[in-house]
């Protein structure tokens, strides 16, 4: 009995699939940190050419890069995730108590506008249904950050282990990152042409969506936190974070953060801290975000904003922090084949 090359072809197709699937699950507890070194390596790459032409030494360019990276990501989470932890914790826990002790006590002449604001603000604060819905999307929120944050850091070994993985890929990645995706394409039964499509789209995402879009919403969320510390608002790293996420929604974004603050501060008789909060935000994020994102991002991605929002949320749902980035390219990726199999029907027609 003779086998076919269809049936040859069949069974080794069987074969590599159950190959893939056991790979999958034996790297499925350090993936996103695979992923995370990807990510780092493929930013990085540009350095590293530079900085081996310069070294003269290849393993020694790679050593630089990874170790810094990484030290780079360590100083990150003691000065920032540290810290956010604990007031996100408070937040969580006095949410209840910043709503039902709201002060305007400093409106000591209650024929004035701004007193008079102050009165309808507080009315408003004070009512049991602001009160029970304020608490509990506090609560959420503060709760998802504080469960999502300190799950990663409370395993310690867990979180160190990870580290060594993202060194070592992000070594790996920058010498043998080209290699590797002609391999991945080479792999793809596609005509060229598509592939190429995709290739396109995914490098195109990913710079728009980490190079424009999450840079500016970082620098967004620093910008706002910074000002709520210097003016003294509670937890300000904590509101930096949400004014970072809302960074993502068209139009608004952090001016739902910013706005309010600003009425309360004019409503507790805060008149110059109000002032400066106001006139700070119309600047300076209003200047990330309508002049600092297009040049970042320019024509480079083809997703509307909504759909960019879309897939930071359910990607922050589904995997976490990582979401911010495998979300909107998952989206740019789909839309993409959306568009190849359309194309394939028009010619099929």
């Amino acid at each position: 009995m003779t086998i076919s090359n269809n049936q040859k072809n069949a069974v080794f197709l069987i074969f590599f699939l159950m190959l893939t699937v056991f790979m999958s699950y034996m790297f499925k507890s350090f993936f996103s940190a695979l992923i995370v070194g990807a990510l780092i390596a493929y930013f990085l790459h540009p350095i590293y050419i530079k900085i081996k032409l310069k070294v003269k030494n290849k393993v020694l360019s790679q050593i630089i890069l990874s170790v810094s990276s990484v030290l780079i990501i360590m100083l990150f989470l003691s000065v920032i995730v540290f810290p956010l932890i604990s007031q996100t914790q408070t937040v969580y826990q006095k949410a209840e108590y910043y709503i039902n002790n709201y002060d305007n006590s400093a409106c000591a002449d209650r024929n004035t506008t701004f007193c008079k604001v102050s009165e309808r603000v507080k009315i408003f604060i004070e009512s049991e249904e602001f009160a029970i819905k304020a608490k509990e999307l506090i609560g959420s929120i503060s709760l998802f950050f504080y469960q999502g944050m300190t799950s990663v850091i409370s395993n310690v070994i867990s979180f160190v282990f990870s580290l060594v993985i993202i060194v070592f890929s992000i070594f790996y990645f920058l010498d043998y990152g080209v290699y590797i995706n002609k391999t991945i394409l080479d792999l793809l039964p596609m005509r060229e042409s598509h592939k190429m499509q995709i290739f396109v789209r995914l490098r195109q995402t990913i710079n728009a969506v980490v190079g424009g879009n999450i840079s500016t919403a970082l620098l967004q969320g620093i910008a706002g936190g910074i000002i709520f510390a210097i003016l003294g608002i509670p937890s300000a790293l904590f509101w930096g974070l949400l004014m970072f996420i809302l960074a993502f929604i068209p139009a608004v974004g952090p001016a739902l953060i910013w706005i309010p603050a600003t009425i309360l501060l004019f409503s507790m008789g805060n008149i110059t801290q109000g002032i400066i909060l106001l006139v700070y935000c119309i600047l300076v994020l209003g200047y990330i975000d309508n002049i600092l994102k297009p040049k970042l991002i320019g024509d480079k991605i083809k997703l509307s904003s909504f759909a960019i929002f879309l897939g930071v949320i359910g990607g922050l749902q589904t995997f976490g922090f990582l979401g911010l980035f495998f979300g909107p390219i998952i989206i740019a990726l789909f839309v993409t084949c959306i568009d190849i199999y359309k194309d394939i029907n028009k010619k099929e027609a």
